[in-house]
């Protein structure tokens, strides 16, 4: 992916004088003077960290969103939030928008703004809170230039904008119950590599080859997988966020969070897009006659 300066230089003069046109603060004044159409409200199983570190996070919408979203080109960002380029689906009108999100992190308040492209000068407001210890509650508001012609066509529009969100919704709160779900495994203290001893996994005949086998360690999950012939080992979550290896991310050697994208080679963890470091690498593949064993790296 191309460095922030390096996305810069692709911006078009007309994308680089919208943007630079753009406040990087919440306009509550400008939200009270345009046409309120409706809200929707969801009560999810996460913590306000999590939910903030989702709305900055712009890098997971074409991945975990790819119904909603076919590509993004970050222009700028910011502890305000982020501005970007969004590429379209084909089956939702295909081509690109400009759009923001501006952040007000202490109310734990974002809004998004189409300012070019499909649905220019939208604004969708939302709101999060604590409902109780185990979960929010984010009131979205949704927010026009102009009132639309009719009730109908008023209804029409606010039916589209709730169904969406419910989707992505139902997509993020997978994702932030994931990452504190690993987060909190992250915190069990790990063995010091120098510490792990072998681990025998009981006979080859038990591990079917055309099957990923999650296993736990003292180190943490990793995941067992037949590649080209042979049996190898490595990390279950990815290194940048902690998003899930397993299951069917492995094609042609090569490992893809679902998450965000990043990408790993197999065998060796290297990261192959250059965003992050490799996957921890603390055990090997070992096989002696019937018996399967994760042996230590030294």
């Amino acid at each position: 992916m191309a460095s922030q300066a390096q996305q810069g230089m692709m911006m078009s003069d007309q994308e680089r004088a919208l943007c630079a046109a753009r406040s990087n603060h919440v306009d509550y004044a400008a939200r009270d003077a345009m046409h309120y159409l409706g809200n929707y409200e969801r009560i999810i199983p996460a913590n306000l960290t999590r939910m903030m570190e989702n709305a900055h996070d712009w890098e997971h919408l074409p991945f975990v969103h790819a119904s909603s979203f076919a590509g993004i080109d970050c222009l700028d960002q910011g502890p305000w939030g982020w501005r970007a380029r969004l590429h379209l689906p084909q089956d939702k009108g295909g081509g690109t928008q400009l759009l923001d999100l501006i952040a007000d992190n202490e109310r734990h308040y974002w809004v998004s703004t189409v300012f070019y492209g499909m649905g220019e000068g939208i604004e969708i407001h939302t709101q999060a809170s604590q409902h109780d210890d185990q979960h929010i509650k984010v009131d979205v508001g949704f927010y026009l230039p102009e009132a639309p012609p009719n009730d109908e066509m008023a209804a029409m529009v606010l039916s589209y904008m709730q169904s969406q969100y419910a989707t992505l919704y139902d997509e993020d709160a997978a994702l932030m119950q994931g990452r504190q779900a690993a987060l909190d495994a992250r915190k069990k203290r790990p063995a010091y590599k120098d510490e792990l001893t072998e681990i025998c996994l009981g006979p080859l005949s038990d591990f079917a080859t055309d099957k990923a086998h999650y296993l736990d360690t003292p180190n943490g999950a990793v995941v067992l997988r037949h590649v080209d012939g042979h049996w190898t080992v490595h990390d279950a979550v990815c290194p940048h966020m902690l998003g899930p290896l397993e299951g069917d991310c492995l094609k042609d050697g090569v490992l893809t969070c679902p998450w965000h994208g990043y990408r790993f080679d197999v065998e060796s963890g290297k990261n192959l897009d250059g965003k992050c470091g490799g996957l921890r690498q603390y055990w090997r593949v070992e096989i002696s006659g019937d018996e399967f064993r994760l042996v230590p790296n030294r």
